[in-house]
């Protein structure tokens, strides 16, 4: 075999679902991607905007790189909502896949190293270093870009965290481009709650859930938080409706199962959580990316969403005793006046009269002028 073709080989041993070898060089959709920029639609992402000239060309991303050796693995699961009400994307039910997939690309890269009898630069990455990673896989033929803007392999679909590394060494290229299959499809543009995909390829982060449950940190938008519907963190949508993966097979990894202790975690305890049991559910857990306070407001959204009158005197201690963020007294606020009620109301016009931080004032406000109905 091959070097190409050992490092391939060995890749599949690791646990990785696919890997393919490709130059380097500079990224066909180099010019998109900063247009998309300058419109401002990576949202609050700011270092996205940062070292433009590295995240289209991976030959700059380390000195010396000649060859990136990119990898898929497969992380789909048949459901995301679970059974205490939540709904967590996929890549989130199980251990960080940073962590992960880090180990076993460690080991890739001394294998290269040992095989290449020579000492050859490795560095690898997996969403942690400025490059586009699905233009990568794309160009490495793993793929094409799908109108929700991510990579659909043609046979194991979309549900893929990609991974790569770069090398210092000219490795034979080992795959030929995959040409877009989407056709006329557009199931995934019409399946956003959000319209976040404003035109094949190109999404406005700053309408989707998967950027307002995760990397936004100030407030849901008001207008957009009744589509977030029972989403805690992320959003599978696009890709759950994507007839790529209707023959997605679950992944066995037992490092990507879901967590016991997410099973029947429901909004109403987790709007509860003090620092040691986020510390105690979410250790080691790509969830850690959204904060206490993050998975906080979302759940608020979630019981503002789908909960009823019931939940009221629960949401009424939360926003009264003061005992979170502003953030998430805001949320709790606007949930109270989605369920409605005449209770809900006595606790919202407690909180205008005892409350001194503008934000939630401002929740306060609005919420009691939704009136004091109880949803149906």
């Amino acid at each position: 075999m091959t070097l190409s073709q050992k490092i391939i080989t060995r890749a599949r041993e690791l646990g990785f679902d696919r890997a393919a070898i490709v130059p380097a060089r500079r990224l066909e959709h180099a010019e998109q991607y900063l247009e998309w920029l300058k419109e401002g639609r990576h949202g609050d992402m700011n270092y996205l905007d940062r070292y433009h000239d590295l995240r289209v060309d991976p030959a700059k991303m380390e000195e010396g790189t000649k060859s990136c050796v990119v990898l898929l693995k497969n992380y789909y699961r048949e459901a995301d909502k679970l059974a205490g009400g939540l709904r967590i994307a996929r890549y989130a039910h199980g251990d960080d896949y940073h962590d992960v997939l880090w180990d076993r690309m460690r080991e890739l890269a001394a294998f290269i190293h040992a095989e290449s009898g020579a000492e050859v630069a490795t560095r690898p990455a997996t969403d942690t270093a400025p490059l586009l990673e699905r233009d990568l896989a794309a160009l490495a033929g793993l793929g094409w870009v799908g109108k929700n803007a991510m990579l659909i392999n043609p046979e194991i679909g979309s549900f893929c965290f990609i991974a790569e590394v770069l090398v210092d060494q000219d490795l034979e290229p080992t795959d030929e481009l995959v040409p877009d299959r989407c056709g006329t499809c557009s199931r995934c543009i019409d399946a956003c709650p959000t319209n976040a995909i404003v035109s094949p390829g190109v999404i406005d982060a700053r309408r989707c859930i998967s950027y307002l449950t995760i990397e936004l940190r100030g407030p849901i938008p008001r207008r957009l938080r009744p589509l977030v519907g029972d989403l805690l963190f992320g959003c599978d949508i696009c890709q759950a409706v994507c007839p790529w993966n209707s023959k997605a097979v679950p992944t066995e990894d037992p490092k990507f199962q879901t967590r016991d202790k997410y099973r029947d975690l429901t909004p109403q305890e987790l709007v509860c959580f003090e620092l040691e049991d986020y510390v105690e559910y979410f250790s080691k857990s790509a969830m850690k990316r959204a904060k206490l306070r993050g998975l906080k407001r979302n759940a608020a959204v979630v019981i503002g969403n789908t909960g009823g009158e019931e939940d009221v005197e629960l949401l009424g201690r939360r926003l009264l005793d003061d005992e979170d963020e502003p953030l998430v007294r805001g949320h709790i606020a606007w949930a109270l006046g989605q369920i409605g009620g005449e209770e809900a109301r006595r606790i919202l016009e407690r909180a205008r009269q005892g409350e001194d931080e503008a934000y939630v004032l401002e929740e306060v406000r609005e919420a009691l002028a939704k009136g004091s109905s109880p949803r149906s």
